[in-house]
This record gives structure tokens, sequence and C-alpha cells, in this order.
């Protein structure tokens, strides 16, 4: 193999475990997730583009701690428990 062809096969490599890495974090959103009223759990994120990713819910509030408890300290520092009493609008609508 020629030098060029491993440095493709190499950046190739390199771009197809970024986007599999960056689809495997990435939850739906408030309002995809929304199926009533209730407390959720959710990662924020400061971009408004994306907005909060949704792992569970929806919960009772003691529920949505336990959830968020079971996820280890690492983690559940990281991650929030938010009431949606109503379907959630799209990141930066108002």
């Amino acid at each position: 193999m020629s030098v060029r062809s491993i440095r493709r096969l190499s950046a190739l490599s390199a771009a197809l475990s970024a986007a599999a890495a960056v689809a495997a974090c990435s939850g739906p959103n408030a309002s995809e997730a929304y199926t009533g009223p209730g407390w959720y759990l959710e990662k924020p994120y400061m971009t408004v583009a994306t907005g909060p990713k949704v792992f569970g819910g929806p919960y009772s509030y003691t529920r949505c701690e336990e959830e968020r408890t079971k996820l280890g300290p690492e983690v559940a520092t990281g991650m929030l428990c938010a009431n949606h009493p109503g379907k959630p609008t799209k990141p930066g609508n108002l």
C-alpha cells in the first residue's frame, strides 16, 4: 500500500468513528421525546440549536431523581430532571 492510500484509509476511519461517537451520544430532544406531562431526565447543552437531550420520562419527580442517581456520581451531576407540563417548543423558538 502506498502512503497516500494509508492516509486516506486512516482519515476515513477517523471520520467514521467520530460520526459513530456523535450518533451514539445523542438522544431525542425534548419536543421529540414528549409523550405526556411530567418530569423528564435530560442532559442540558449550552448550544441553543441542539437543545437538551432526553434520556427518560415522563416520571414523577422522585422517580426521575432515582433514575438520575442510578447512573452513577460522575454522570448524574451532568443530568437534570426537568418538568414539562406541556409539549416543549423546538430549541430557539419563543
